[in-house]
């Protein structure tokens, strides 16, 4: 068995130590890589026998797996070589000679038709190859998790946006809802507001309390004179049905006529309490008109005094200057 050495060869190892080699070797021919151009086929036995036919010259060997060192040992009659596997595939597999940098390659006869190199090159090549598909492969998966990475923080980053603008939108909507809520709240109490007052205005006239009292006496009376009259008369169950019907048109007539009052009374109470005002209004414009006149009438004898007062004056300093000038001539003639 030739073994070859590949500097770069570490580089591509990969064999799993949970791989049986037994069942990866038994019962499944193998050519042996070599560079002279001869046939080399091995076969290895499940009873440790090994088959080797380099261009039909057969050769019967033995072969062992030590699972201790993890080392396959082939014996020939020659020598043994012991080996560790080291790189596998479906196509070819590696075994690294103990104790040395130098490899043996087996081909799997099955697929030598795709793949049989001819030299340690296209070996080489090959080996390059796969390295190349692993690293593009690597790199595609890399790539493919950067996309990922982008996708996720889109999607988070889009979440988060719904979710903030969900926010935005409930926060609306409780502010809308306490903004309604307010404005019914003081629509309420500005008709609590509204019916009290209304209330307090028919406190004020005692007929609206008379009518609605009376008015219940009439309804009483009514049905109960009416219950007794049709109960008299009538031979069958009218006396119960007719009381009902007249008390239901009596209460809403009375309802209705309280209603009306109602209204009215409250009418002609703003109405009385907008001219009261209006007429105060106008009570209020007079005095302050009358206190206008009066202080602009004030005003005008307080200007006049105060102009005679100054005529007065000036005459008095007319009087005395021209005394003063007199006197001054006297003395200048004397």
């Amino acid at each position: 068995m030739k073994t070859f050495l590949l500097d770069s060869f570490n580089r591509y190892k990969r064999f799993s130590e949970e791989l049986d080699v037994r069942t990866i070797l038994c019962n499944k021919p193998w050519l042996i890589f070599n560079d002279c151009g001869d046939k080399e086929l091995y076969v290895f036995q499940e009873d440790g026998s090994l088959i080797a036919s380099v261009n039909g010259n057969v050769t019967n060997a033995k072969w062992q797996y030590i699972p201790a060192n993890k080392s396959l040992v082939v014996s020939f009659k020659e020598q043994s070589y012991m080996f560790h596997p080291s790189f596998i595939n479906n196509v070819i597999f590696a075994l690294q000679q103990d104790g040395t940098e130098r490899f043996a390659f087996m081909i799997s006869e099955e697929q030598s038709e795709s793949f049989y190199p001819k030299s340690l090159k296209e070996l080489n090549n090959y080996f390059e190859g796969i390295e190349r598909k692993r690293n593009e492969a690597k790199e595609q998966e890399k790539r493919w998790l950067i996309e990922q990475q982008q996708k996720e923080q889109q999607r988070m980053e889009e979440e988060n946006k719904r979710q903030q603008q969900y926010r935005i939108e409930q926060e609306r909507q409780r502010q809308e809802e306490a903004r309604r809520a307010e404005e019914e709240r003081r629509r309420e109490e500005e008709k609590l507001a509204e019916i009290k007052k209304e209330n307090d205005i028919l406190k004020q006239y005692k007929l609206f309390l008379a009518a609605k009292v009376l008015g219940y006496n009439l309804i009483g009376i009514i049905t109960v004179t009416l219950t007794i009259l049709t109960y008299n008369s009538a031979t069958d169950g009218v006396w119960v049905i007719v009381p009902l019907i007249v008390f239901c048109i009596s209460y809403y007539l009375h309802k209705a006529i309280i209603s009306w009052l109602r209204r009215r009374i409250i009418s002609n109470h703003l109405q009385t309490k907008k001219k009261k005002k209006e007429k105060e209004d106008r009570k209020r414009e007079e005095e302050w008109g009358r206190y206008i006149k009066q202080r602009d009438q004030r005003d005008f004898e307080q200007i006049e005094k105060h102009r005679m007062e100054r005529e007065r004056q000036e005459k008095r300093m007319r009087r005395k200057n021209y005394k003063i000038t007199r006197w001054l001539n006297k003395m200048l003639l004397k």
